[in-house]
């Protein structure tokens, strides 16, 4: 399996040199429409018409063109021939076909009818407006060339105001959308991405254009643009800072093989992929040949989004898997692949000869040595510093962002763009866990919650997917979705099968390598600004971000479902033992808990399994955080203090935490899949209501497929010794009965059932509620093997609620069935304090027997 891993690797590095020697090579062969975006202001020739203007936006081939800002026209440029002085076309689909000569130096545009009906539709030549971006999406402004008067520029008042309403806009769009995908078990930040895709052509430009217009008026976007940047700058300081070298190091020949495979492969086919849009999607401008577009196409579809992908394994508890660590690793490595490769296309792209790129490599090489040697010395100073503190001042978190942004500085500056500089500066920073924790909490909140939404929104306001009007383009975007899909799923998958993981594992591998979601759009976003891809590709390639994305969390959960992560035990258990799940949200109720779980699951440790079962809610950092080492405080406090009370009482228990979306939901199915007979619970008091059974209690009641006991502690110390059982014949009432004559036979506890009736009925053994009540007392403790003391007890009264509160003064425990006669009614929310409940003396075990299931 070894050399199989070995030959792999080296199969996998000659290709990804064969991939990238063949793109270079094919550079000079293939080819592109020329640039023809944005607006010509374009004459008769020998007349004084006034002057017509023609709007084009061009991706590749495909272009939408409008009159003097008439209604547009979908068509496609054909080539017809090209010579040293001008190059001809015709645009095929217009009302009127038209041939368009553009001259050798791209400047002068001609237009002439197809047809010879010239008396209709003249020859018309001319320049393209120097004002008129060929890149920008956005509306542009007006101005006398197209008829219209120049747009009044904004006083600074306006300016702030508009910018704080579409910061406002922004925010509440980005938090309604990000809680709506986490309702359907989705990432946050899809939520967020979708929300930024929303607010900009592509839905509110569409459906309601004026109220586009008034909020993203043309010219003040310039400010989103900036505060995204700087958000996305200590973003991806913030992930190299995130980035923990051991997942670099030391995970053997499956994950060096995998993560390789999981480069290249996407990488080459992103190549392959490219090199069959080119002629067709694609625009050729200066020093932007097919090398550039190849090489970032490549690129893109290598990334995977590791702080996604590690927030997916901890909230399925795999991250401690060989799926999970296999995954993390390949995720680890292709970030950092991508943010060296990133910078190299970067250069090669803006520089303008091969001594240019050189001077750029050097500079590289160079601001890379004095990172190492300069920088990182000073940074572990300030650890040590944090270390003698204990925490992180002020003015340390100063010389750290500083340091941020002049490493993003000098990295824009050699050419290589800031986010590298920045990615690069939380990369070699020391990974002391406390100080990077501490520094993470400085910094993220403020950045995910306010400046990432503003990117997203950036990004959504240049994703025109209205672009894509044709049939022939929306299949252009679903080959983009398959062969991503294809080169991550396939190179994950397949290389992780050579290397001796099952197909069943290795596909979850390739599912979690297909995760691509914010990293994704910030490598698009360099790409557009660059000019490397159009438009319409643009769109298409957000596209595929989201989607791969969103299709990582159900095709996981129905490739790798939870059920296989349940499947091998730690020990082997009897086939009779009494399975316990026992969730715990508060250190001080595990050992209340653990008590109780014991006597009644028994003494015999193989005919008994408890398992302690921690949850905690995902905090609205952790979308965007990788999380690997990072159980919170919180976790390992109650955890260890679990174990610790766990050993203290010599009772085994298999402790289980993990983040989760839905605590009652992740109970229910823990209960189930582990086949236990009983979900041990403690209560806490509700946010909203007084009745103790509410909240994540009763849905747990309402949803767990097995027994469920809801136990309130009020000093019950060591195993109890007399217990209380009320009875009124329910199959709840009966379980009650039955776990304590488990309570019984093994703690030697004496109980007392209590059998409550109305005034009259007690007198005369036939009776038909004292016959049921005796009985079933007899059938749930005849075990002459192991006897247990029982007392019956028939009690005449109107009110059983306080009838059950006389008699439970002297015992130390009542098991009671869920009943609305004893006032005990599972309810979400709830206004009315169960009487029981709260004034029971005793400590309570309430318990509701599970509805059988088809």
């Amino acid at each position: 399996m070894k050399n199989r891993a070995t030959i792999l690797y080296i199969f996998m590095i000659l290709a990804g040199a064969a991939g990238i020697w063949a793109i270079l090579a094919a550079a000079d062969s293939m080819h592109a429409p020329p640039d023809l975006s944005g607006t010509w202001t374009l004459r008769e020739p020998d007349t004084n018409k006034p002057p017509i203007s023609l709007r084009i936006e061009q991706s590749g081939r495909f272009l939408r063109v409008s009159w003097n800002h008439a209604t547009s026209e979908n068509c496609k440029l054909e080539p017809v021939s090209a010579d040293d002085a001008n190059q001809s076309f015709q645009l095929i689909g217009l009302t009127r076909p038209y041939a368009v000569v553009l001259s050798a130096d791209r400047t002068q545009l001609t237009l002439r009818p197809i047809g010879g009906a010239t008396d209709v539709a003249p020859t018309v030549s001319g320049r393209r407006r120097a004002d008129a971006p060929t890149q920008d999406t956005t509306s542009p402004e007006a101005s006398p060339a197209d008829g219209g008067a120049v747009a009044p520029t904004p006083s600074k008042h306006h300016l702030i105001l508009r910018l704080l309403c579409q910061i406002a806009v922004i925010l509440a769009a980005s938090q309604l959308m990000g809680r709506i995908f986490e309702q359907i078990r989705q990432p946050k930040v899809i939520g967020e991405m979708v929300a930024g895709i929303m607010l900009g052509p592509s839905l509110l430009g569409w459906l309601w254009p004026s109220a586009s217009e008034m909020l993203f008026m043309p010219g003040t976007t310039l400010y989103l643009d900036i505060l995204s940047q700087v958000g996305v700058i200590f973003f991806l300081f913030l992930i190299g800072l995130e980035l923990e070298p051991r997942l670099l190091r030391n995970r053997g020949h499956t994950a060096l093989v995998v993560s390789q495979s999981s480069v290249i492969t996407p990488f080459l086919l992103g190549g392959a992929l490219a090199a069959a849009l080119y002629p067709l999607l694609f625009t050729y401008r200066q020093q932007i040949g097919f090398a550039p577009v190849a090489l970032f196409m490549g690129t893109a579809m290598s990334i995977t989004a590791f702080p996604v992908l590690a927030r997916i394994l901890t909230e399925r508890n795999l991250h401690k898997t060989s799926v999970g660590a296999v995954s993390l690793t390949c995720a680890a490595v292709n970030d950092v692949s991508a943010w060296c490769i990133l910078p190299f296309i970067i250069a090669f792209t803006r520089s303008s000869g091969f001594g240019s790129a050189a001077l750029t490599a050097g500079w590289s090489a160079l601001y890379l040595v004095g990172m190492i040697a300069c920088i990182r010395p000073l940074l572990v100073r300030f650890e040590k510093h944090f270390d003698r503190r204990g925490s992180i001042s002020r003015v340390l978190v100063g010389m750290i962002f500083l340091l941020v942004l002049l490493s993003a500085a000098a990295t824009e500056a050699i050419g290589i763009h800031a986010l590298f500089g920045a990615f690069l500066m939380g990369a070699i920073m020391p990974k002391s866990s406390k100080f990077v924790r501490e520094l993470n909490d400085k910094i993220e909140d403020f950045v995910i919650v306010l400046l990432l939404p503003i990117f997203f929104a950036y990004t959504g306001l240049h994703t025109q997917i209205g672009l894509l009007n044709t049939v022939e383009l929306w299949l252009f975007t679903l080959l983009i979705v398959a062969v991503a899909c294809a080169g991550k799923f396939g190179g994950s998958a397949v290389a992780a099968r050579l290397c001796g993981m099952n197909w069943r594992e290795a596909s979850a591998v390739g599912i979690l390598m297909n995760t691509r979601g914010l990293m994704e759009l910030v490598i698009l976003n360099i790409g557009r600004e660059l000019g490397v891809i159009t438009d319409a590709v643009f769109a298409m390639m957000v596209i595929m971000a989201v989607a791969t994305t969103f299709l990582t969390t159900p095709i996981l959960n129905w490739v790798y479902p939870d059920r296989l992560l349940r499947a091998t035990r730690k020990r082997e258990l009897a086939a009779d033992a009494y399975g316990i799940l026992m969730p715990v949200s508060l250190p001080r109720s595990a050992k209340p808990l653990l008590r109780l779980a014991e006597v009644i699951a028994g003494p015999d440790e193989n005919k008994r399994n408890i398992i302690a079962l921690h949850l905690r809610r995902a905090e609205e950092h952790e979308a965007y955080r990788a999380a690997i080492n990072d159980e919170s405080a919180e976790d390992r406090s109650v955890i260890d203090l679990i174990i610790e009370q766990s050993k203290s009482l010599h009772i085994p228990i298999e402790p289980l935490a993990f983040v989760s979306l839905d605590p009652a939901a992740d109970i229910a199915r823990v209960a189930f899949e582990n086949q236990v007979r009983l979900v041990l619970m403690g209560f806490h008091n509700p946010v909203i209501g007084r009745n103790f059974l509410g909240g994540t209690v009763h849905r747990v009641l309402q949803e767990a497929r097995t027994n469920v006991g809801i136990f309130i502690d009020r000093g019950l110390h060591g195993k109890p010794r007399n217990i209380l059982v009320p009875y009124l014949g329910s199959p709840h009432d009966k379980l009650a009965l039955e776990l304590t004559a488990r309570i019984g036979r093994n703690a030697g506890a004496a109980v007392t059932m209590l059998h409550i009736v109305k005034p009259g009925r007690a007198t005369g053994t036939t009776t038909d509620d004292k016959l049921n009540a005796k009985g079933a007392s007899e059938q749930v403790f005849a075990d002459p093997t192991q006897p247990v003391p029982v007392t019956f007890k028939v009690v005449e009264s109107d009110d059983p609620i306080a009838a059950v509160l006389e008699y439970a003064k002297p015992f130390d425990l009542v098991a009671i069935g869920v009943a609305e006669e004893w006032g005990l009614t599972s309810q979400l929310f709830g206004w009315r304090a169960e009487r029981i409940a709260r004034d029971c003396p005793s400590s309570l075990l309430i318990t509701r027997r599970a509805a059988p299931f088809a």
